[in-house]
């Protein structure tokens, strides 16, 4: 393929294998759009001709690079789609024929459809696009489109056909325990030269593993500028929006999913995590997200793997019925929209128009938004396989070698979020720890058994020492009642340590078998024994507490009260 053809999708199938390069090298003027800033960033690095547009490269940047560069050869503007319409205004105001002269080219095209649901403005781009004479789009994983204007001007699919066995391999391990599965991964790779990259879509998910894992000065986190800021916000300043040196271990967001070349002088551990406990939007379509992640490593990959939970109960839709609801929302938004105001009433409309939420799903020109639309639908698709860990399996086959394992274990990440849940009364919470410390000692031998039993220390101290102090039955005796149950583990203690082997000693030496004393005498020996040896004993001290050592009888002698020992106790 000499250069990429107009009014096509091009399905390279092999992540890296030259075609923006291509365009960056073809005899033509080229925007190129690509879906996030550090994929432009590590272009320009190779390659200084480019011009990159993001946030802070100003309009009157690209009129200077117009003017200056347009008689110098072929041009090359590298743009997000959120900073195309500068792009836009700039050739405009320099009177650049963009729609007849240049070549669009739409990088990665699957993610105008997999981020439109929280990106809108990801397809800002779309109406000059189709106005361009020369346009296509790229990616190893494309989703095919059903905006109409691909049919109506001719698009084809051309699928590039490795003529090799292309499918790298993927250890797939399906769990109800992601975070105890990706810190034993973490103890597996740990010194053996690889980084570990751990790519996972939910920035408060990372942030709790690195304080799980206790690993603040190991790592790093790549993520959007927003999500930098709220990392910094949590004291975690090992944070970056552009690609940096690696540590041992890093963490990636979808902001660097697709596109971002990662170029080491080894090969990388890849770990990729769906947690749906923590965050339903981690789910990763094994067939797109998960062969473009792979592919970012420009020296391949030492060993792949995916861990990921499943949840039967997740609601999913079908395409159906996604169009059908869609179809009515759209029917009631176009009837508000048809509705004839003046004055006041023009306020009216436009308040319950913006209030729609099938506003989303609207163009400004009051037209459909297709890709917001097959978002829906792709969102549903991808949802739709993590209620069965055999619907992910067979996805991944079609882009993987894949082994597969399973590790069901007795607690769950459920059973984590239990422990941090707010909204749980403190004897509510009470009763859940127990719960869990219980099936904790039943699996004493789990390889997790010594993490999670300090995990939930750190967690909830209180508790679990009064679980190891009292157990179970006391507590549940005690009706979870902290102030009843702290009371009961003073006592417990008070009776340990006047029973120790040094107070006892100090007893017997004093005190003898047939000694006959005064009540008042053993009073106060009582209580200096209790000073002396400072035990937190709370109750009334009185002489009866010799009965703990010896056994006595009472004994009356001219109206004074003695005690009289007997045999020794303990």
């Amino acid at each position: 393929m000499p250069e990429i053809p107009t009014n096509s999708i091009i399905n390279k199938t092999v992540t890296g294998c030259g075609a923006t390069y291509a365009e960056i090298n073809a005899p033509r003027h080229s925007v190129i759009i690509e879906p996030n800033v550090p994929v432009i960033e590590g272009k320009m690095k190779k390659h200084p001709q480019i011009l990159g547009v993001f946030e802070g490269v100003t309009t009157e940047d690209i009129i200077d690079f117009l003017n200056t560069n347009y008689n110098d050869g072929y041009l090359k503007i590298m743009t997000t789609p959120e900073s195309f319409p500068k792009v836009r205004s700039a050739m405009v105001q320099t009177h650049t024929d963009m729609h007849g002269e240049w070549f669009m080219l739409f990088d990665e095209c699957e993610r105008t459809i997999q981020d439109a649901g929280y990106r809108g403005s990801i397809t800002l781009p779309m109406d000059d696009f189709f106005r361009c004479k020369q346009k296509a789009m790229v990616s190893a994983t494309p989703i095919i489109p059903s905006d109409p204007r691909f049919e109506q001007q001719g698009f084809t699919m051309k699928i590039l056909r490795p003529t090799y066995d292309h499918k790298p391999k993927m250890l797939l391990i399906h769990t109800n325990n992601t975070v105890g599965w990706v810190r034993t991964l973490m103890g597996q790779v740990k010194g053996k030269g690889h980084p570990l990259c751990i790519f996972l879509n939910s920035t408060d998910t990372i942030h709790r593993m690195i304080c799980t894992y206790k690993i603040e000065k190991r790592c790093k986190v790549f993520c959007s500028y927003e999500s930098v800021k709220k990392l910094r916000k949590r004291d975690f300043s090992r944070a970056y929006s552009s690609l940096e040196e690696l540590d041992e271990i890093n963490f990636f967001t979808s902001r660097f999913f697709s596109a971002v070349d990662i170029e080491l002088p080894t090969t990388a551990c890849v770990l990729i995590v769906t947690d749906l406990s923590f965050a339903a939007h981690t789910v990763i379509d094994p067939t797109t997200e998960a062969v473009q992640i792979v592919g970012r490593f420009r020296n391949g990959v030492e060993d792949a793997a995916h861990i990921f939970s499943t949840n039967k109960e997740m609601p999913c839709k079908s395409r159906e019925e996604i169009a059908a609801r869609l179809e009515e929302c759209e029917a009631v938004y176009k009837q508000v929209l048809q509705i004839e105001a003046s004055g006041a009433g023009c306020d009216t409309r436009a308040q319950a128009l913006e209030g729609m939420d099938y506003k989303r799903f609207m163009n400004a020109d009051g037209t459909r938004n297709w890709f917001m639309w097959d978002n829906a639908y792709d969102d549903e698709r991808i949802k739709q396989y993590y209620t069965d860990a055999e619907l992910v399996r067979e996805e991944c086959a079609k882009a993987f070698h894949t082994d597969c394992a399973e590790h069901i274990y007795p607690l769950s990440d459920c059973d984590r979020l239990q422990r941090i849940n707010p909204r749980l009364k403190m004897k509510e919470l009470f009763r859940e720890i127990v719960r869990q410390l219980e099936i904790l000692e039943q699996n004493r031998t789990w390889n997790e058994y010594y993490f999670l039993r300090e995990e939930i220390q750190n967690q909830v101290p209180m508790m679990v020492d009064a679980y190891y102090a009292l157990g179970a039955a006391e507590i549940e005796r005690h009706n979870y009642n902290m102030n009843a149950i702290g009371k009961q583990i003073q006592e417990n203690e008070s009776q340990q340590l006047l029973t120790s082997e040094k107070v006892c000693g100090e007893v017997y030496a004093q005190l003898k078998t047939g000694d006959k004393l005064p009540v008042c005498a053993v009073n106060r020996f009582m209580n200096d024994l209790i000073m002396r040896f400072g035990i937190p004993y709370r109750k009334k001290v009185t002489a009866k507490m010799i009965g703990i050592y010896f056994e006595y009888r009472d004994v009356r002698t001219n109206k004074q009260r003695f005690i009289e020992l007997g045999k020794r106790i303990i």
